[in-house]
């Protein structure tokens, strides 16, 4: 494969914006982070009177990805103020696709306080494995229908009846997948080409229509579960890619910054009952 094109299909699974390793890093010099007001989605029904136990799940942007603080230490810190004695259960793991988080729901501890909380941050590392073959002329058919069924039984895991305990309430928030390039294929941070192979991505090639059926599996998926709500990560996130002024992208290119992270923050927040 000539070097271009294998630069190109190595960049293609930075578009989700789920790298496989975490930045970890708490200092960006000329970051800005400050938050642009944004529109609160609806509130979720049912549980959530007072929350017991917070658990977190998903990949690198749930599992120090990008510049701290990350937004699910922000978020515990919320929910501790809000609903004293809440507890923290942290599965997350940096690189997980869609069957990690089968494996994270499956080792949660059978017994937890309850109502529970779940934050998910998956998708981006699934992406990855297959812009490479639509990169190359194939089709992601076949990725999606095991993200698809891979996503079913993390969900159907998570809010099984009794899988905390009897009687013990389930709400999850799942968010979609956001676009570095705000949808353009652009990937310049600051003026300067992304990181790497990144870099090599040819402007203007468009990334939203390869995300939009992924973005679509969460909503149809997640449609089945009554206490899942999917949140518009993607939504939230246009216009503050990583060529914008202020971008909520870290220099990675991948994961958030810090303002990000408050964004991301927000967006779990906005969705609790007020």
């Amino acid at each position: 494969m000539p070097l271009f094109r294998r630069l190109i299909v190595a960049s293609l699974f930075v578009l989700a914006g789920c790298s496989s390793s975490g930045g970890g890093s708490t200092a960006a010099p000329g970051q800005d982070a400050a938050a642009d007001p944004e529109t609160s989605v609806d509130a979720p029904s049912g549980t959530g009177a007072s929350y017991k136990t917070y658990v977190i799940l998903g990949d690198s942007i749930s599992d120090k990805g990008g510049q701290g603080p990350f937004f699910y230490d922000l978020l515990y810190t919320d929910l501790q103020a809000r609903y004293p004695g809440i507890v923290e259960q942290k599965n997350s793991k940096a690189g997980a696709t869609a069957n990690g988080l089968v494996t994270q729901a499956q080792t949660l501890p059978t017994t937890l306080a309850g109502p529970v909380l779940i934050t998910i941050t998956i998708g981006g590392n699934d992406v990855q494995g297959a812009l490479a073959t639509l990169a190359t002329g194939g089709s992601d058919a076949t990725a999606r229908a095991t993200f698809t069924s891979e996503l079913e039984s993390a969900l159907t895991e998570l809010t099984k009846p009794g899988r905390f305990g009897a009687g013990v309430e389930v709400k999850v928030l799942l968010a979609n997948i956001y676009d570095p390039s705000d949808g353009t294929g652009n990937f310049t941070y600051q003026g300067k080409k992304c990181p790497g192979a990144l870099g090599y991505w040819p402007a203007g090639n468009a990334t939203d229509p390869l995300l939009t059926p992924w973005e679509q599996i969460m909503t149809d998926t997640a449609a089945k579960y009554p206490q899942v709500q999917v949140l518009p990560l993607h939504d939230r996130f246009h216009g503050h890619g990583v060529a914008a002024t202020p971008t909520w992208f870290y220099s990675d290119c991948i994961h958030p910054n810090t303002a990000g992270h408050d964004q991301i923050r927000g967006l779990f927040e906005d969705a609790l009952p007020k």
